[in-house]
């Protein structure tokens, strides 16, 4: 699975501006909520996921270390899951968007241009 860090890394967006990208992407991403909201479920998943397991991370860290602001090192651990779990959602959910960037494309191919 390629990894995309940006909307212009994924090939079907690549030659296009940064609006039109945009636009392409919000008319693809209502197509797939409408055809599969279950898509929305699993990002979901993993960013609760996530930030539930760097917070207890946190947790682990502050009771084996004893360390001083507990409150601060299990936010910074739930924080650090929230950023963890939003890039791996963000990756599943381009995975299963990419086909619906192609038939907006073809679809709407006299707009966009």
């Amino acid at each position: 699975m390629k990894i995309y860090f940006i909307y212009s890394q994924i090939p079907e967006l690549a030659g296009l501006t940064r609006l039109r990208r945009k636009l392409v992407y919000q008319c693809a991403l209502e197509a797939l909520l409408r055809e599969q909201p279950s898509a929305m479920t699993v990002c979901s998943f993993w960013l609760f996921g996530c930030i539930l397991i760097g917070a207890l991370a946190g947790w682990l860290t502050v009771a084996g270390c004893h360390l001083s602001h507990p409150i601060l090192i299990v936010a910074s651990g739930g924080g650090a899951g929230a950023i963890t779990g939003n890039f791996i959602g963000l990756q599943f959910l381009t995975v299963r968007l990419r086909p619906y960037l192609r038939r907006v494309l073809e679809e709407r191919k006299d707009e966009i241009a």
